[in-house]
Order: structure tokens, then sequence, then C-alpha cells
């Protein structure tokens, strides 16, 4: 399973976070502190969020990937240049996008589960 996110705990005074986890743009990378998403932060490096003040003690902070998928990075158009670089771009695109939907649907399967006595039990079934 491809890294689509990276999880940390705040200690009330650390202000940057790594990620390694490749995306497009950086718009992409999203971040959310106790499970509320943030924008009170910016990019100190490619792969370094710098938060406006440090996330407080024991805060559960989340740095992950969603792939923009409304348009495609790159369009074609008939009699123009078809470019490796834009065909790559397009391609890369489908595939952070698959991973991160394998991710949310693996973990979401996961959620909706319980192993007891070696056996899988649905949630709905826990719930009759």
């Amino acid at each position: 399973m491809a890294t689509t996110k990276k999880t940390h705990t705040g200690n009330g005074s650390t202000t940057n976070y790594t990620f390694d986890f490749p995306y497009i743009k950086q718009s992409d990378v999203k971040v959310t502190l106790d499970n509320v998403a943030t924008t009170a932060y910016t990019f100190a490096n490619a792969t370094t969020i710098s938060f406006n003040s440090a996330p407080a003690l024991n805060a559960a902070i989340t740095i992950y990937r969603a792939t923009d998928d409304s348009n495609l990075v790159a369009t074609f158009y008939p009699g123009s240049a078809i470019r490796s670089s834009d065909l790559n771009d397009n391609y890369t695109q489908n595939l952070y996008s698959t991973q991160e939907n394998t991710n949310d649907a693996t973990e979401a399967l996961g959620n909706s589960r319980a192993l007891e006595s070696g056996v899988y039990v649905t949630a709905i079934a826990k719930s009759i």
C-alpha cells in the first residue's frame, strides 16, 4: 500500500512536521489537527509543514495527500505535440488518485469490522 499520509503528535512547542509522500501540487497536501481541517500552516520546504503556531500537547496531526482529480493535469488538442512529460503527469495524477482511493477503502473496511475469535465481524452484525 502506498504512503499517502503521515501522522504526528503535537508537543506544544514544535511547529515543523515532515512527511515523505510525493505530490503534484502543494494544494494537494492537506492537514488536520484532531481531525479538523486546518490551513494555518505554510511549507517550510517540499516535505515539511510549518504551523503558524505549535499544535497543542497530544494534538493528533495528520498530513495527507488528496490529489485534485477534477481535471487532468495536461490536456491534448488535435494537431498539437504530445509531450512525454504531459503524459507522465496525467498518469502520475491517476496513480496518486488511485493510491488514495485504495488507502481510503482499506481504512473504511478496517473501521467497519472487528476481528473476534479469529473471525471478522462487521459493525452491522455487531449492531443487531
